[in-house]
């Protein structure tokens, strides 16, 4: 089942507090049963064309197959329009998964699975909740995204531990206490110490900011680089794309540094 979780981050506007990122992370753990695992496994994706991130628990088979299909989709512009809502978004993302399913072998299903789906219309970011089982069937539910930086959802056979944990960056005592840091720093922690044998690797995380499309994280863990719970041991263009450490700090994938100038986070 794994563990996968999703965030808001608010800043403070002349306006008043107003969402300004939206994050889905996971770990990196296929696993069958307790006896075999794969902890390269990729359980969160993003759109280069729309401001769309996703992320799944659960079974691994058909959500694997769903974003296969649906992700090139919607990168051609043949599912989405730029003027939609974001209701309107998740409802022909819901519809495309509701056909996947329906047309999968219905004695081939290994289990459930949840999917997220967060987006943004203009300014505004919205996220939702897609949960499949054999008995209840396809349910699908808006998660409320709130005007503090703070954990909006977790999901998987990991969730009990994360929630444990998070207990305590919610505790207003605590340094990262409503911060976005602090919700991937919890997440970070637990991971070393999750006694689920389902959950596990590195974690792996997908944001959309008030501009642009998805982008992709890389992680930088003790002075080595993963994306996707994988090491990128090969010659890549790392500046691509943005690389935090444990506690969200914005890393230098050259130095494996924090950034110069970039403000070094309470633990």
């Amino acid at each position: 089942m794994t563990l996968i979780i999703a965030w808001i981050g608010v800043d403070d506007k002349k306006e008043g507090k107003k969402p300004a990122s939206l994050y889905i992370a996971s770990d990196s753990r296929y696993s069958w049963g307790t006896s075999d695992k794969y902890d390269y496994g990729i359980k969160v994706f993003g759109s280069s064309r729309f401001p769309e991130i996703f992320g799944f628990c659960g079974d691994v088979l058909i959500p694997s197959i769903i974003f296969g299909q649906l992700l090139p989709q919607i990168d051609s512009g043949i599912i989405l329009n730029d003027s939609d809502s974001g209701i309107e978004k998740n409802n022909k993302i819901l519809d495309f998964i509701s056909t996947s399913i329906e047309n999968y072998p219905k004695g081939q299903s290994t289990g459930s699975f949840t999917i997220l789906h967060g987006t943004r219309s203009g300014k505004e970011f919205s996220c939702f909740k897609t949960s499949f089982d054999k008995v209840s069937g396809l349910k699908n539910e808006q998660v409320l995204i709130p005007k503090i930086s703070t954990k909006i959802c977790s999901e998987g056979s990991g969730k009990k531990e994360f929630d444990f944990n998070f207990q305590e960056w919610e505790r207003e005592r605590h340094n990262n206490y409503r911060t976005s840091r602090g919700v991937f720093h919890c997440l970070s922690e637990t991971l070393k110490t999750i006694k689920d044998p389902m959950t596990g690797g590195l974690p792996q995380i997908v944001g959309l900011y008030r501009i642009n499309n998805s982008r992709i994280f890389g992680i930088v863990e003790n002075e080595k680089k993963y994306i996707y719970g994988k090491e990128s041991s090969e010659d890549i263009n790392s500046n691509r794309i943005e690389w935090r450490n444990e506690n969200f700090e914005r890393m230098n994938p050259e130095t494996l540094k924090i950034i110069s100038g970039a403000q070094r986070q309470p633990i």
